[in-house]
Protein backbone atom coordinates (compact mmCIF):
# COMPACT_ATOMS: atom_id res chain seq x y z
CA UNK A 1 0.00 0.00 0.00
CA UNK A 2 1.25 3.83 -0.59
CA UNK A 3 1.67 5.67 2.14
CA UNK A 4 -0.02 8.57 1.34
CA UNK A 5 -3.20 10.48 3.34
CA UNK A 6 -6.39 9.63 3.35
CA UNK A 7 -8.71 10.77 0.83
CA UNK A 8 -12.27 11.63 0.64
CA UNK A 9 -15.31 12.21 -1.62
CA UNK A 10 -16.05 15.19 0.34
CA UNK A 11 -12.96 16.96 -0.12
CA UNK A 12 -12.13 17.32 -3.77
CA UNK A 13 -9.93 20.51 -3.31
CA UNK A 14 -6.62 20.36 -4.67
CA UNK A 15 -3.64 22.40 -4.17
CA UNK A 16 -0.76 23.11 -6.72
CA UNK A 17 1.51 20.81 -4.13
CA UNK A 18 -0.51 18.03 -4.26
CA UNK A 19 -1.68 14.81 -6.14
CA UNK A 20 -4.84 12.68 -5.56
CA UNK A 21 -4.93 8.99 -6.28
CA UNK A 22 -7.92 7.33 -6.63
CA UNK A 23 -8.31 3.30 -6.74
CA UNK A 24 -11.97 1.31 -7.91
CA UNK A 25 -12.91 -1.95 -8.89
CA UNK A 26 -14.08 -2.55 -12.29
CA UNK A 27 -15.97 -6.01 -11.52
CA UNK A 28 -19.37 -5.09 -11.36
CA UNK A 29 -21.76 -4.27 -14.35
CA UNK A 30 -22.80 -0.65 -13.59
CA UNK A 31 -26.41 0.16 -15.81
CA UNK A 32 -25.60 3.60 -16.02
CA UNK A 33 -22.11 3.61 -16.39
CA UNK A 34 -22.32 3.40 -20.55
CA UNK A 35 -24.44 6.29 -20.44
CA UNK A 36 -21.40 8.71 -18.75
CA UNK A 37 -19.35 7.94 -22.14
CA UNK A 38 -19.44 10.15 -24.87
CA UNK A 39 -19.94 8.55 -28.37
CA UNK A 40 -16.26 7.67 -29.70
CA UNK A 41 -15.53 6.15 -25.99
CA UNK A 42 -18.86 3.88 -26.57
CA UNK A 43 -17.98 2.92 -29.74
CA UNK A 44 -14.57 1.77 -28.72
CA UNK A 45 -16.14 0.13 -25.63
CA UNK A 46 -18.18 -1.74 -28.22
CA UNK A 47 -15.02 -2.77 -30.31
CA UNK A 48 -14.20 -4.75 -27.22
CA UNK A 49 -15.06 -8.52 -28.02
CA UNK A 50 -15.28 -10.03 -24.42
CA UNK A 51 -17.96 -8.51 -22.49
CA UNK A 52 -15.22 -8.81 -19.50
CA UNK A 53 -13.27 -6.44 -21.50
CA UNK A 54 -16.10 -3.99 -22.52
CA UNK A 55 -17.29 -3.64 -18.98
CA UNK A 56 -13.76 -2.77 -17.85
CA UNK A 57 -13.31 -0.16 -20.35
CA UNK A 58 -16.72 0.85 -19.32
CA UNK A 59 -16.24 1.18 -15.69
CA UNK A 60 -12.48 2.69 -15.53
CA UNK A 61 -13.85 5.40 -18.23
CA UNK A 62 -17.02 6.54 -16.20
CA UNK A 63 -15.10 6.29 -13.05
CA UNK A 64 -12.40 8.54 -14.42
CA UNK A 65 -15.37 10.93 -15.64
CA UNK A 66 -17.17 11.09 -12.42
CA UNK A 67 -13.51 11.41 -10.17
CA UNK A 68 -12.99 14.34 -12.29
CA UNK A 69 -16.00 15.96 -12.99
CA UNK A 70 -16.20 16.20 -9.00
CA UNK A 71 -13.27 18.51 -8.67
CA UNK A 72 -14.72 21.14 -11.50
CA UNK A 73 -18.11 20.60 -10.02
CA UNK A 74 -19.88 19.81 -13.43
CA UNK A 75 -21.93 16.81 -15.49
CA UNK A 76 -19.53 13.77 -16.10
CA UNK A 77 -21.34 13.52 -19.46
CA UNK A 78 -20.36 17.29 -20.07
CA UNK A 79 -16.56 16.69 -20.03
CA UNK A 80 -14.43 16.99 -22.77
CA UNK A 81 -10.93 15.72 -23.90
CA UNK A 82 -8.36 16.52 -26.59
CA UNK A 83 -4.92 14.23 -27.01
CA UNK A 84 -1.49 14.93 -27.50
CA UNK A 85 0.95 14.09 -30.15
CA UNK A 86 1.77 11.12 -28.48
CA UNK A 87 -2.40 10.48 -27.37
CA UNK A 88 -1.77 11.77 -23.54
CA UNK A 89 -5.51 13.61 -22.53
CA UNK A 90 -6.13 16.83 -21.39
CA UNK A 91 -9.39 18.25 -19.71
CA UNK A 92 -10.99 20.96 -22.38
CA UNK A 93 -13.26 21.92 -19.58
CA UNK A 94 -10.23 23.42 -16.70
CA UNK A 95 -6.78 22.75 -18.78
CA UNK A 96 -5.16 23.19 -14.91
CA UNK A 97 -6.39 19.89 -13.89
CA UNK A 98 -3.75 17.25 -14.76
CA UNK A 99 -4.46 13.75 -15.13
CA UNK A 100 -3.42 9.71 -16.05
CA UNK A 101 -5.78 6.73 -16.04
CA UNK A 102 -4.34 3.22 -15.77
CA UNK A 103 -6.47 -0.19 -15.43
CA UNK A 104 -5.57 -3.86 -15.62
CA UNK A 105 -8.16 -6.75 -15.09
CA UNK A 106 -10.64 -5.24 -13.02
CA UNK A 107 -9.14 -2.81 -10.74
CA UNK A 108 -8.54 0.68 -11.99
CA UNK A 109 -6.20 3.60 -10.61
CA UNK A 110 -6.60 7.46 -11.42
CA UNK A 111 -4.15 10.48 -10.26
CA UNK A 112 -5.54 13.83 -10.52
CA UNK A 113 -3.24 17.10 -10.13
CA UNK A 114 -2.79 20.37 -10.69
CA UNK A 115 -0.71 22.00 -13.50
CA UNK A 116 2.20 19.32 -13.08
CA UNK A 117 1.71 16.44 -15.75
CA UNK A 118 1.47 13.09 -13.66
CA UNK A 119 1.70 9.44 -14.66
CA UNK A 120 -0.17 6.29 -13.19
CA UNK A 121 0.51 2.40 -14.31
CA UNK A 122 -1.16 -0.23 -12.94
CA UNK A 123 -0.04 -4.13 -13.84
CA UNK A 124 -1.90 -7.47 -12.61
CA UNK A 125 1.56 -10.36 -12.73
CA UNK A 126 0.93 -12.74 -15.97
CA UNK A 127 3.20 -14.70 -17.73
CA UNK A 128 5.62 -13.21 -20.17
CA UNK A 129 8.63 -13.68 -21.44
CA UNK A 130 10.25 -11.32 -19.13
CA UNK A 131 14.08 -11.40 -20.28
CA UNK A 132 13.23 -10.91 -24.14
CA UNK A 133 10.41 -8.26 -23.65
CA UNK A 134 13.37 -6.78 -20.74
CA UNK A 135 16.02 -6.57 -23.28
CA UNK A 136 13.89 -4.03 -25.59
CA UNK A 137 12.66 -1.95 -22.73
CA UNK A 138 14.96 -2.31 -19.65
CA UNK A 139 18.16 -0.54 -19.21
CA UNK A 140 21.49 -2.59 -18.73
CA UNK A 141 21.01 -2.24 -14.99
CA UNK A 142 17.79 -3.32 -14.67
CA UNK A 143 18.66 -6.45 -16.92
CA UNK A 144 21.10 -7.17 -14.75
CA UNK A 145 18.73 -7.23 -11.85
CA UNK A 146 15.70 -9.16 -13.96
CA UNK A 147 18.37 -11.95 -14.42
CA UNK A 148 19.93 -12.49 -11.20
CA UNK A 149 16.78 -12.49 -9.62
CA UNK A 150 15.47 -16.10 -8.89
CA UNK A 151 12.88 -17.11 -11.76
CA UNK A 152 9.54 -17.20 -8.76
CA UNK A 153 10.95 -13.34 -7.99
CA UNK A 154 10.68 -12.31 -12.21
CA UNK A 155 6.82 -11.30 -12.17
CA UNK A 156 7.50 -9.09 -9.01
CA UNK A 157 11.04 -7.89 -10.37
CA UNK A 158 9.60 -7.21 -13.99
CA UNK A 159 6.38 -5.63 -13.20
CA UNK A 160 7.82 -2.74 -10.96
CA UNK A 161 10.21 -1.72 -13.35
CA UNK A 162 7.72 -1.84 -15.82
CA UNK A 163 4.59 -0.09 -14.03
CA UNK A 164 7.25 2.44 -13.05
CA UNK A 165 8.57 2.81 -16.49
CA UNK A 166 5.14 3.38 -17.70
CA UNK A 167 4.30 6.00 -15.41
CA UNK A 168 7.28 8.17 -15.99
CA UNK A 169 6.76 8.01 -20.24
CA UNK A 170 2.88 8.63 -19.33
CA UNK A 171 3.85 11.57 -17.58
CA UNK A 172 6.30 12.73 -19.83
CA UNK A 173 3.94 12.79 -22.48
CA UNK A 174 6.14 10.70 -24.82
CA UNK A 175 4.76 7.29 -24.16
CA UNK A 176 6.70 4.20 -25.71
CA UNK A 177 8.35 6.63 -28.17
CA UNK A 178 10.45 7.70 -24.83
CA UNK A 179 13.91 6.28 -25.04
CA UNK A 180 13.25 3.73 -21.70
CA UNK A 181 16.78 1.89 -21.60
CA UNK A 182 18.41 5.04 -20.74
CA UNK A 183 16.76 6.05 -17.26
CA UNK A 184 17.15 3.73 -14.44
CA UNK A 185 14.42 2.85 -11.57
CA UNK A 186 14.52 0.83 -8.21
CA UNK A 187 14.05 -2.70 -9.12
CA UNK A 188 12.00 -3.02 -5.86
CA UNK A 189 9.05 -0.98 -4.28
CA UNK A 190 10.42 1.99 -2.85
CA UNK A 191 9.65 5.42 -1.39
CA UNK A 192 10.35 8.31 -3.12
CA UNK A 193 13.27 8.16 -6.01
CA UNK A 194 14.45 11.35 -8.15
CA UNK A 195 14.75 10.75 -11.79
CA UNK A 196 16.65 12.42 -14.04
CA UNK A 197 14.85 13.12 -17.60
CA UNK A 198 17.68 13.64 -19.83
CA UNK A 199 15.00 14.01 -23.07
CA UNK A 200 12.89 17.35 -21.50
CA UNK A 201 16.12 18.05 -19.14
CA UNK A 202 14.10 17.84 -16.09
CA UNK A 203 13.48 15.80 -12.89
CA UNK A 204 10.88 13.49 -11.56
CA UNK A 205 9.38 11.49 -8.60
CA UNK A 206 8.78 7.99 -8.92
CA UNK A 207 6.74 5.66 -6.02
CA UNK A 208 5.81 2.62 -6.47
CA UNK A 209 3.40 0.20 -4.62
CA UNK A 210 1.01 -2.98 -4.75
CA UNK A 211 -2.36 -1.82 -4.05
CA UNK A 212 -3.05 -5.78 -3.62
CA UNK A 213 -1.50 -8.80 -4.09
CA UNK A 214 -0.06 -9.90 -7.47
CA UNK A 215 0.18 -6.23 -9.08
CA UNK A 216 2.73 -3.40 -9.36
CA UNK A 217 1.76 0.34 -9.30
CA UNK A 218 4.15 3.33 -9.69
CA UNK A 219 3.39 6.93 -10.02
CA UNK A 220 5.12 9.54 -11.47
CA UNK A 221 5.03 13.48 -10.54
CA UNK A 222 7.05 16.80 -10.29
CA UNK A 223 9.48 16.97 -7.53
CA UNK A 224 7.16 19.99 -6.33
CA UNK A 225 4.29 18.08 -5.26
CA UNK A 226 4.41 17.53 -1.50
CA UNK A 227 1.66 15.57 -0.61
CA UNK A 228 -0.25 12.41 -1.85
CA UNK A 229 -3.52 11.51 -0.97
CA UNK A 230 -4.86 8.06 -1.36
CA UNK A 231 -8.26 6.65 -1.13
CA UNK A 232 -9.28 3.25 -2.55
CA UNK A 233 -13.50 3.63 -3.49
CA UNK A 234 -16.55 0.65 -3.17
CA UNK A 235 -18.78 0.13 -5.44
CA UNK A 236 -21.61 1.85 -3.38
CA UNK A 237 -19.54 5.30 -3.26
CA UNK A 238 -18.74 5.07 -7.37
CA UNK A 239 -22.67 4.57 -7.53
CA UNK A 240 -23.61 7.85 -5.20
CA UNK A 241 -21.23 9.32 -6.89
CA UNK A 242 -22.93 8.85 -9.95
CA UNK A 243 -26.26 9.97 -8.32
CA UNK A 244 -24.87 13.04 -6.80
CA UNK A 245 -23.60 13.93 -10.34
CA UNK A 246 -27.61 13.48 -12.07
CA UNK A 247 -28.99 15.59 -9.03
Amino acid sequence: MLNALPLSLNNCALEIDQIDIWCYSLHADNANAFSHLNIDEQNRAKRFHFARHQRRFTNAHSGLRLILARYINQNPQQLQFTEGKQGKPSLINDLSLEFNLSHSKDMALVVVGKHYPVGIDLEYFSPRTYHGIGAHLFSSKEMLALKAAPKYLNPLVFFNIWAQKEAFIKASGLGLSYPTQQFDVPILCSNATNITDSVHQCAWQLRSFMPEISCCAAVCYNPHIKTIRYASLTQEQLVDLAHDSIK
